[in-house]
């Protein structure tokens, strides 16, 4: 289960610094904007989770005639985002925990950028989702899939390996897989189209990989995978990382990105 305070907590501590490590982030909200300028021209549009504002300020851009309701979980969040983009007049911003977002309005656009990790059940999630949707509306959203970071999963299971450590817990990150999400989709009577692609960022040493992973939020914040972690044990993993992962004085980190259109069938 994700843990929504301690979600809430991290990004309020680190809005400052969030946009200097959200470098793939960055890149999925570019390509998400386009991808939802090819769907229509629209005019309520709902984000969940609007975190600094640059995938915002894409929307704003793009469509500078919609309303624009904004909103984050992180009450720091939104006054960071509210202040940087005072000058569109478009985007109002509310508080709430998208997973769990109620309104009585209608929207022909719903959409978010990484967020979705965070979500605890993501047939709920899109459930309500669909309940605020327009009958022509869309659901549409960039978010990282099942193969995100396996280079640390797969580095954390060879040091248990050599370590002959029998915890069976799984010490990365855990993202859903595309397979689940259609099924959820396919259960709600949604069309969906997806594109997927692998995108590497390259840090100096396994020590700044973590770092960043930590400052940008990709780790989540599942209390299943909050097993002690022993410094024998990160230390082997970190050695088998760089060992069989490395490339000439750096290690790669792979993104799974999940690119998703999801319409209500007829």
């Amino acid at each position: 289960m994700i843990n929504k305070q301690g979600v809430t907590k991290h990004f309020s501590r680190n809005v400052s610094t969030y946009d200097e490590y959200a470098v793939v982030q960055k890149l999925m909200a570019s390509k998400l904007g386009a991808l939802a300028q090819k769907q229509g021209d629209f005019k309520n549009i709902l984000e969940i989770g609007c975190g600094t504002g640059f995938f915002t300020e894409i929307l704003a851009k793009s469509f500078p005639q919609a309303k624009i309701r904004s909103t984050d979980i992180s009450q720091e969040m939104l006054n960071f985002t509210q202040a940087k983009l005072s000058h569109y007049k478009n985007i109002t911003y509310e508080q709430a925990d998208g997973e769990n977002y109620s309104s009585g309005e209608k929207f022909d656009l719903i959409i978010s950028n990484a967020v979705f990790q965070w979500f605890n059940d993501y047939y709920h999630a899109f459930s309500k989702f669909k309940d605020l949707l327009t009958p022509e509306g869309c659901l549409v959203y960039a978010t990282f899939g099942e193969d995100t970071f396996w280079e640390l999963n797969n580095s954390f299971n060879l040091a248990k390996e050599e370590l002959a450590l029998t915890n069976t817990n799984s010490h990365g990150p855990a993202f859903i897989s595309w397979q689940n999400l259609r099924k959820i989709s396919n259960a709600l009577n949604f069309s969906v189209s997806v594109t997927e692609e692998k995108v590497q960022e390259f840090f100096p040493n396994v020590k700044a990989f973590l770092s960043s992973v930590k400052k940008v939020g990709a780790n989540n914040a599942n209390n299943s995978n909050k097993v002690l972690i022993n410094r024998k044990l990160m230390l082997k993993m970190m050695e088998k990382y760089a060992r069989n992962h490395g490339i000439i004085g750096k290690i790669p980190a792979t993104y799974h990105i999940i690119y998703a259109v999801h319409k209500v069938r007829a």
